[in-house]
């Protein structure tokens, strides 16, 4: 009964995500970092100690009778029930403030019975994007591990490949032993899988909580996950699913969303300490394949550094240019709309007075010829004198 449950629950979060038209409020064009006075690559331990701060300050009790305080309390409290969250957050970070705190929850697929994970793997396959979890026992088991201190977990030396596979919803860690020669120019932890299985890559903090989550991204032939940690700034984008606009906002031209999810990401490098890295399975019915490595940046792309640290400023600025010039776009777009609108309308009153005109053009004529007409008795007499008979006694 629970599996049945479980998927019309697939079926019910399939539905709900596809709005005909999307609403945004005052709250939804909050940035939740903000109102936390965190940055986006914030530990969990850092929300948490800005929230207790920002609830000291704005609690009720403290400000009675003060609704400024209580409103900006109600805000503190949503935005740390998103971001303390590494679901909600991942879920934020990809897609922005949604109506309610529930647009935040993916969907669990160890809940799912074999119905549900085929329409899982149906719908996914087609580009839908289904929001995942990660397993509260994935969580539980990270924070073990770093009390154990990585006990029996592999290490992933540098510029070494592991070739390794994980099954649905289930997770295999490993470890970064990050050095402090390495920090100069940064680092990337990078998982790819060439039969573009889908999967999370997930860090944790030094007590076993999720500092970042990436989730694999679909190339060409491939799909991966990396996570940089390098001393400039760069700019972090999730892949772009066309459908998913497409279900929330017809009208606009998906070229407009292309860089929707664009954030900036500041310069940030790995503490010298030895890190838990996992991989977690998202495939709906496969277990997932793919090769992780871990990569200290070399010397001699400095080059390549300068020309990234080059192009990522353009990008951002396309970005807000074409933002501006969206609006502009759709501004033109309602107005050629009405202009359509309105040619059909004086296309059809056109039509309608022609026609119109032609009656009133044949009504004159008519009436000329009527003046021109025999008088009604003469053509009744004639009608009478007509005949066999009316050639002899007429």
């Amino acid at each position: 009964m629970a599996k049945h449950q479980s998927n019309y629950s697939f079926l019910n979060l399939f539905l709900v995500r596809m709005p005909e038209t999307s609403s945004k409020d005052a709250m939804q064009q909050t940035d939740f970092y903000e109102i936390l006075g965190v940055t986006r690559t914030a530990s969990e331990a850092e929300v948490k100690n800005a929230y207790r701060k920002l609830a000291l300050k704005y609690h009720p009790d403290r400000n009675p009778g003060d609704l400024e305080a209580q409103e900006t309390f109600k805000r503190i409290s949503i935005a740390y029930s998103v971001i303390s969250d590494p679901n909600r957050r991942r879920q934020y970070d990809m897609n922005g403030p949604g109506t309610s705190l529930s647009d935040f929850d993916g969907l669990d697929i160890s809940e799912l019975g074999s119905v549900g994970r085929i329409f899982g793997a149906m719908f996914s396959k087609l580009g839908v994007p289904i929001p995942t979890t990660i397993s509260p026992r994935t969580l539980q088991t990270a924070r073990e591990l770093t009390e154990q201190q990585f006990n029996n977990v592999p290490v992933l030396a540098p510029g070494h490949t592991i070739n390794d596979s994980v099954k649905t919803q289930d997770v295999k860690f490993y470890v970064v032993d990050m050095k402090a020669e390495y920090q100069k120019n940064g680092v990337v932890i990078r998982c790819k899988s060439s039969s573009s299985s889908k999967f999370k890559l997930v860090i944790f903090d030094r007590d076993g909580s999720v500092r970042a989550i990436q989730e694999s991204q679909k190339k060409k032939s491939h799909t991966v996950a990396e996570h940089f940690f390098v001393p400039f700034t760069k700019n972090n984008m999730t892949e772009f699913i066309p459908m998913k606009f497409y279900m929330e906002d017809r009208d606009t031209p998906l070229t407009f969303h292309v860089l929707d999810s664009l954030q900036v990401q500041g310069g940030h490098t790995l503490e010298e300490r030895q890190h838990l890295v996992a991989v977690y399975g998202d495939n709906f019915l496969q277990e997932a394949k793919y090769k992780i490595t871990f990569l200290p940046l070399a010397e001699f792309s400095s080059d390549t550094v300068t020309a990234i640290t080059s192009i990522e400023p353009k990008i951002m600025k396309k970005k807000e240019t074409m933002a501006e010039f969206q609006k502009e776009y759709m501004d033109l777009k309602k107005r050629w709309e009405a202009a359509k609108e309105r040619l059909k309308k004086d296309e059809q009153e056109v039509s309608e007075m022609l026609k119109e005109r032609d009656q009133v053009y044949d009504q004159l004529i008519n009436e000329a010829e009527a003046a021109f007409a025999p008088p009604a008795t003469e053509v009744a007499n004639t009608g009478k004198q007509s005949g066999f008979f009316g050639k002899f006694f007429g």
